[in-house]
């Protein structure tokens, strides 16, 4: 029995001594392999007790014991951890729920599905939304003790996760996402998502997210009234900024509307809706310009592109001047509605929707003409509008402006400090990546929420994976009646706070009901036609991460830079400055703003995310 106790002692003293050097090395490994150790060092002193006389009980019976004392949580990988779990486990957990006025996720469906799954009980210590999740957010991450297992949701920038990645109170998951099949799958369909989530120390501190929205990307978009277009110009589409020009002239002079009044407005937009701003639609005619004035979501480097690995600023080329020229020639004539930069959503809407046709094109992320029955899947209005393809610049430059996909999210998925089981906390965001608890969290309960099918079209126009059953809300919803045994208050998790495997093949696996009144399936295609004027993805600035410091002063120069930039845009469009004589000046401006630092800044965050 002595040599058993001296092999014991000697594999227990040599991994325990593997694992101090990896962390005298700075490298943290997992727990379950100091629980190995643990176990080897237990059963050893076991065994050599046993050895020196303790009722003649053996080396065998001594380890028996230890691992009838073992932790069942403790795993070596993630690839380890089996669902449901032996044992029930809690994990305390904080959640940032944008839109939900908090406490929507404790008394929900998924939540209890989930403990069904997994034998995970998520306590929703907090459960939290907008000032008061910042708070309380704020408060918690300054008292470590206080820290739950995971944070499911936060919004961090991703400056703040490497914050407090540095300062150990975020888990680096490099490794435990090794070995998480889910996880894995989905950067090999999302080729960025790997780096996007990765900061600048090469940690991974976030298990990321994957909602591939493929109109979002061509949200810069342009619809034509077609009556017009037949009345005018014989159904024929401008396709060269000329042919826009006189198809505008046309509009401003002949009285398509035919009310014998010069009302109508060749093209129109605002300023503050979903991608309602002209100009970047017009821009990409002369340059690849992605610089929204404003813009319901946000874009990822606005004005910045990237030629041959070097970053430039697009809002300064000749090129980005031409394209001034020409707007300010529509402004000055009349064409582009003198209204643009100042009215509001309703204004807009009142000349857009109004008994009589007033204008000629416009802007937007979607059909506005009587939207609410495009998202109703009614008839309208909004059939009488179709997308405009990128037009041809004088030089021949014909793009689409083109976004790009943030995987990073709100911070989606960290493990604390605290938990004691981070295995077990990767394994479940990556369980909740399957397609299936995808769409039990976006859309409720299988057989009421979604099903599976592959039967009719999909979004892409292929044969469809699942579709959704259209679901009342949960207070509406007879959950006793259909066999629940309760009531829930909430049947899904909000969008910004859910784990999913939305690439774009799956997400456009979506079954479509009725594709001709089906607004997720007109933007569909028409992003699909503005994908052929896409700018390569080498050309486009990723989602970088930068350092604490540079990360302020990135911050201040998209407000102090940005906004003179835009500022600037109108005031040359509206002639209040002189394109000729103030473009130095303007160029000056930005040099004495400090945009050469802010590019520096932006080309090393690109040279590091690059070498990721």
């Amino acid at each position: 029995m002595l040599m058993i106790n001296l092999k014991l002692y000697k594999e227990g003293m040599k991994l325990a001594g593997d694992i101090k050097k990896e962390e005298e090395s700075g490298m943290r490994k997992r727990t379950g392999r100091k629980a190995v150790a643990m176990a080897l060092t237990s059963a050893m002193i076991l065994s050599l007790i046993g050895g020196c006389g303790n009722g003649g009980k053996t080396a065998e019976t001594s380890q028996e014991k230890s691992t009838s004392g073992e932790d069942p949580f403790q795993f070596d990988s993630v690839s380890d951890v089996k669902f449901p779990l032996k044992e029930k486990l809690t994990l305390d957990v904080f959640v940032y729920a944008t839109t939900t006025g908090g406490g929507t996720y404790q008394d929900n469906y998924v939540t209890d599905w989930i403990e069904e799954k997994t034998n995970i009980h998520l306590n929703f210590v907090y459960d939290v939304d907008g000032d008061d999740a910042k708070t309380k957010l704020n408060l918690v991450m300054t008292d470590p003790d206080s820290m739950p297992d995971i944070f499911w949701a936060t919004n961090w920038t991703k400056s703040e996760v490497l914050g407090y990645g540095k300062q150990g109170l975020l888990l680096p998951l490099n490794e435990y996402l090794e070995d998480a099949p889910n996880w894995n799958a989905l950067n090999e369909a999302s080729p960025g998502r790997k780096k996007d989530i990765t900061m600048t120390d090469g940690n991974i501190y976030t298990y990321g997210d994957d909602n591939e929205c493929f109109h979002c990307l061509y949200q810069n978009r342009m619809w034509i009234y077609k009556p017009w277009v037949e009345k005018l110009n014989g159904g024929k589409m401008p396709e060269t900024t000329q042919e826009l020009y006189d198809y505008m002239v046309k509009i401003k002079t002949q009285d398509p509307n035919g009310n014998g009044k010069n009302d109508e407005i060749p093209m129109s937009g605002y300023l503050g809706g979903w991608a309602t701003d002209p100009t970047v639609w017009m821009l990409n005619s002369f340059l690849q310009c992605n610089n929204p004035m404003s813009n319901t979501n946000p874009t990822i480097g606005a004005g910045l592109v990237v030629n041959d690995g070097k970053i430039e600023y697009s809002v300064m080329k000749d090129e980005y001047k031409e394209g001034l020229e020409f707007i300010n020639k529509l402004y000055k004539e009349g064409l582009l509605d003198p209204q643009t930069f100042t009215q509001d959503d309703k204004q807009f809407q009142s000349a857009l929707s109004g008994e009589e046709p007033l204008i000629g094109l416009f802007p937007g992320g979607t059909i506005m003409a009587e939207g609410d029955k495009l998202a109703a899947h009614q008839d309208g209005k909004w059939k009488d509008w179709e997308i405009l393809e990128p037009v041809e610049g004088p030089d021949g430059v014909r793009l689409a402006a083109k976004g790009v996909t943030s995987y990073f999210g709100t911070a989606l998925g960290s493990v604390s400090s605290n938990c004691k089981y981070p295995e077990i906390a990767v394994a479940l965001f990556d369980f909740l990546s399957s397609k299936e608890a995808t769409n039990v969290q976006v859309y409720g309960p299988e057989g009421f929420g979604w099903r599976w099918t592959n039967e009719g079209v999909a979004l892409d126009g292929g044969e469809p994976e699942y579709e959704s059953l259209g679901m009342p809300d949960a207070d509406e919803f007879d959950w006793i009646g259909n066999g629940f045994e309760k009531e829930y208050a909430n049947k899904g998790y909000v969008s910004d706070a859910t784990f999913r495997c939305s690439t774009a093949d799956f997400r456009g696996a979506l079954k479509i009901a009725d594709p001709e009144h089906d607004g997720e399936y007109v933007l569909q295609k028409a992003a699909e036609v503005y994908d052929q004027y896409a700018p390569a993805d080498e050309n486009i600035v990723p989602n970088v991460a930068f350092s604490d410091a540079d990360a302020q002063q990135i911050s201040q120069f998209t407000l102090t830079i940005g906004g003179y930039v835009n500022q600037a845009a109108v005031q040359f469009i509206t002639g209040e400055l002189d394109i000729e004589k103030d473009w130095d000046t303007y160029l000056q401006k930005l040099e004495s703003m400090g945009v050469e630092d802010y590019l520096a800044m932006y080309q090393q965050a690109y040279d590091t995310y690059m070498k990721n």
